[in-house]
């Protein structure tokens, strides 16, 4: 299903080429069924899973997108209408929240800032601290993501508050399978002079 366990519940996972993903995409969904073809028909797959993930657990599940993402080659030529209805469909369901992780359209993620009626999650990938905080202050999200911010930065929070520079994510690291990107990123303590 694509699912993962967070805190706050279960995430449907239907970005960055997993299975969900792979269905909104006209390029990679190539099925004559009920679930391939209309826009209508690639949401389903999305819906149905959100759908009963929230049916099973209730209110704590979540959903994630990324509108426009090509990794793997998916592509999305219709991204506006495609994540339009989807967003209509999802917003009906009571998620407790839908995290977008952004793709770079302005506009696309203004849309879907005014249709979602709840909590929205924001992952601006490679944007800076001020920038993430300012999609709060702006009413963008209503959190924002700090996935790989955090990684690099085993003290992030500590670094927030004292306004200490940042280590930057090494993304050719990421999924190595080894402590190298995961575990030696260095904190203030190691890099403070005495």
């Amino acid at each position: 299903m694509g699912a993962q366990e967070h805190e706050a519940g279960r995430l449907s996972q239907a970005a960055s080429d997993c299975l969900i993903h792979q269905f909104l995409s006209d390029y990679a969904n190539l099925r004559t069924d009920q679930y391939g073809g209309s826009i209508e028909r690639r949401i389903r797959f999305a819906v149905e899973v959100a759908s009963a993930v929230a049916d099973e657990i209730g209110g704590r599940t979540g959903i994630r997108i990324s509108p426009g993402n090509t990794f793997n080659d998916v592509a999305e030529n219709d991204v506006h209408s495609v994540y339009g209805a989807l967003i209509r469909e999802l917003s009906r369901l009571g998620l407790a929240y839908l995290h977008v992780a952004h793709m770079g359209d302005e506009v696309l993620l203004g849309n879907i800032r005014r249709m979602w009626p709840g909590v929205l999650v924001l992952n601006r990938g490679g944007a800076d601290l001020p920038t993430r905080i300012a999609d709060i202050d702006n009413g963008t999200a209503d959190v924002i993501a700090v996935g790989a911010m955090s990684l690099a930065n085993p003290d992030l929070v500590q670094r927030i508050k004292t306004n200490a520079p940042m280590n930057v994510p090494d993304p050719s690291t990421f999924y190595g399978g080894g402590a190298k990107g995961y575990t030696d990123y260095p904190t203030l303590a190691m890099t403070a002079h005495p």
